[in-house]
């Protein structure tokens, strides 16, 4: 084996761990995520927050959370 295969051997291993360690991460942190987005609409029905202001307090917060960017269209509430 060439010094430059063993080293592309080296360096392939090291880089699956490295990537497996960082997908985990990644896991444990969407799950936590996940928990605390549930708490806070629980919190906030339980605080006497109607549930769709609940629900989009949620949302907002795990948008900002995982770094997702969107837009609340506004709506006048009729159906034409």
């Amino acid at each position: 084996m060439s010094d430059k295969e063993e080293f592309a051997a080296l360096f392939s291993g090291i880089e699956e761990e490295l990537n497996a360690s960082r997908l985990e991460k990644q896991g444990v942190y969407a799950v936590a995520a996940a928990r605390i987005t549930g708490m806070v609409y629980g919190d906030a029905l339980a605080s006497g927050v109607p549930a769709d202001l609940s629900k989009e307090m949620a949302t907002d917060f795990w948008a900002s959370v995982m770094g997702i960017t969107y837009t609340v269209a506004e709506t006048d509430g009729s159906s034409e």
